[in-house]
């Protein structure tokens, strides 16, 4: 499947990053699963504007099991490690939002964890049909205006996480996500946009004929760039 990208402000979506095999997996889990108020993890001002439930770090061997399948889905996705080149991952948090609850406006720490995970892209991977619930909504503000963002369950978008941003009040149903930070090999999302575009043109190009000038032309180029500009 082919990521859809904004234009103009770096967003990618990732459609089908969960396969249905691992959502059903997923979903089992998060039934037996305890939730506790989200706020236990919000710092500076997200904590005053958080109002969601979140699957309880508590259970261990639970949250094992949820994060296993998120992060074997991270290592079979392609489109995942184009769009990112992860050099850490935050352990993904599960998040449920009943009627009434929301995430007002707020931006993501800086830095996050033990040891630490600078944070680069944030990811919201939707874990429930969109029919299934009203309001929900991801926003984030942008240069150019808000963008609202609800997608189909299995779907992801990741985003640059200077953005301010918020989750709309669901206003019925039960909204499931999971989301999570990534700190990236290239730290700029200027560079990381450009790298993407190359990356996926390249893969159109060697599909078509691997072994074309133009093919191997572009693949060094994009070698060249990421050597550049990679922080490992």
């Amino acid at each position: 499947m082919q990521a859809q990208i904004n234009n103009q402000a770096s967003f990618i979506q990732l459609p089908g990053l969960i396969n249905n095999h691992f959502l059903t997996e997923i979903d089992k889990l998060l039934e037996n699963a305890s939730f506790i108020d989200g706020q236990a993890t919000a710092t500076m001002g997200a904590k005053m504007v958080k109002n969601n439930l979140q699957a309880n770090p508590a259970q261990q061997e639970l949250m094992q099991h949820l994060q296993y399948y998120i992060l074997q889905a991270f290592n079979q996705s392609g489109l995942f490690q184009n769009a990112t080149l992860p050099k850490q991952i935050y352990a993904p948090v599960f998040s449920r939002y009943s009627p009434g609850m929301y995430y007002g406006w707020h931006v993501d720490s800086p830095v996050m964890g033990h040891p630490a995970v600078r944070t680069d892209i944030a990811m919201t991977i939707f874990l429930e049909d969109p029919d299934q619930y009203e309001g929900g909504e991801l926003e984030i503000q942008t240069e150019n205006g808000t963008v609202k963002i609800k997608l189909n369950k299995g779907d992801a978008v990741c985003y640059p996480c200077h953005y301010l941003h918020r989750v709309c009040e669901v206003t019925s149903g039960t909204r499931k996500v999971a989301v999570t930070w990534i700190q990236s090999m290239i730290k700029s999302p200027e560079q990381r946009n450009i790298l993407f575009r190359l990356k996926e043109l390249h893969t159109r190009l060697f599909e078509k004929d691997a072994q074309s000038p133009e093919a191997n032309e572009l693949l060094q180029t994009y070698s060249n760039l990421l050597r550049m500009w990679a922080e490992i």
